[in-house]
């Protein structure tokens, strides 16, 4: 009897010890917590977008007293630009900055705001309409979740806008013209012009004018920059088509729920902190760099008239009543999100060219 209380006793006392080995496991793995992330883009310096997941990985880092670390790997070391949703779905890394334009079979609802031409000029505006609209339509977080996803953040692009060999006024400018696009819609946006569309990588296009495939390109002025077109097409022409908020940091769902609560909020708060940022501080200072790099490589500066700008608005087909159809025939909020995007858009200042997303019949 003795001798099978004396195990009794061993037995409940080793439960208490590995109980307590187990808690100070977590414990330790609790306070030291490194988020591996893949970045599509270059590192900081290099791209204002990366600058601003530098922003926002120090910021976890000062927040939670050290207890988050990040070791980072830019410029798609670790995958291609659309492998990288892969790598989170698969848990090879916690986090990710990358595109959902590069995936869209996976993400219909994505980077939405392409399918609007001539839509707001205001990078805040546009981040804090995107913000809204993943808050208020379950969408956007459902088809996410579903790739093992949660978004920290948005960042925004500069506008989109051309650098070509001759200078452009007018629409009449553009009448045979090739212009280097890429995207499922901006060839479509370019032909009422009477420009001839050429879709290839940003990475050709600098080839493509130098050969005279091309005569103008359309792209934000930092990824024009980054492949140096303005030095073989030195007129900047600033059409402002739209401004785009495909870059996702996004981190493992699975990761973010195995966090604890005042971690989680960390994470969330800095996100949406970051956002601001970016929007206001870093793509403001981005653009006077570029601007003055520019203007001292002998670049010359225009824009296209405002009267220009809607009548070329006015000559494209109504592209996001098409979407809105096509995604609402997956079952998505495909007409929510047009009128939506337009209604927040609206009352935060912008005053569309037209309406779009007009249903037929």
């Amino acid at each position: 009897m003795k001798k099978k209380a004396f195990f009794s006793a061993w037995t409940f006392a080793l439960i208490l010890a590995l109980t307590a080995a187990l808690a100070l496991t977590a414990g330790a793995a609790e306070k030291n917590i490194k988020l591996r992330l893949s970045s599509v883009a270059a590192g900081p310096g290099q791209f204002p977008n990366s600058d601003s997941v530098k922003w926002w990985m120090d910021k976890v880092t000062e927040r939670t007293k050290g207890q988050v670390t990040f070791q980072a790997h830019w410029g798609a070391s670790l995958a291609p630009p659309a492998g990288h949703i892969d790598l989170l779905e698969k848990g090879m890394v916690e986090i990710i900055l990358g595109c959902r334009i590069y995936t869209p079979g996976k993400f219909p609802l994505g980077a939405f705001e392409y399918i609007f031409p001539f839509g707001p000029l205001d990078s805040h505006m546009v981040l804090q309409a995107k913000r809204q609209l993943y808050e208020e339509i379950p969408g956007f977080r459902d088809e996410l979740a579903k790739a093992n996803a949660l978004l920290i953040s948005n960042f925004s692009t500069m506008p989109y806008d051309i650098c070509s060999k001759t200078p452009i006024q007018t629409l009449d400018d553009f009448k045979g013209k090739r212009i280097g696009l890429i995207g499922r819609y901006f060839a479509r946006w370019a032909k009422p012009t009477g420009a001839v569309p050429v879709v290839a990588p940003m990475h050709e296009r600098y080839t493509l004018l130098q050969t005279k495939v091309t005569d103008m390109d359309f792209h934000p002025i930092t990824h024009m920059n980054a492949f140096k077109v303005q030095e073989v097409a030195p007129n900047f022409v600033q059409i402002n088509a739209m401004i785009g908020a495909p870059w996702d940091l996004m981190m493992s769902l699975k990761t973010f729920n195995s966090l604890s609560p005042d971690i989680q909020k960390i994470l969330i708060e800095t996100g949406k902190e970051v956002e601001i940022h970016h929007t206001k501080n870093l793509l403001p200072k981005w653009r006077e760099k570029l601007w003055g790099e520019w203007r001292a490589q002998g670049v010359k500066f225009s824009a296209l008239p405002e009267a220009e700008r809607a009548k070329w608005a006015s000559l494209i087909e109504d592209i996001p009543a098409e979407w809105a159809a096509e995604v609402g025939a997956m079952g998505l909020p495909g007409w929510e999100i047009v009128k939506r995007f337009q209604e927040i858009t609206t009352q935060k200042g912008y005053k569309w060219p037209r309406q779009w997303g007009v249903k037929k019949g």
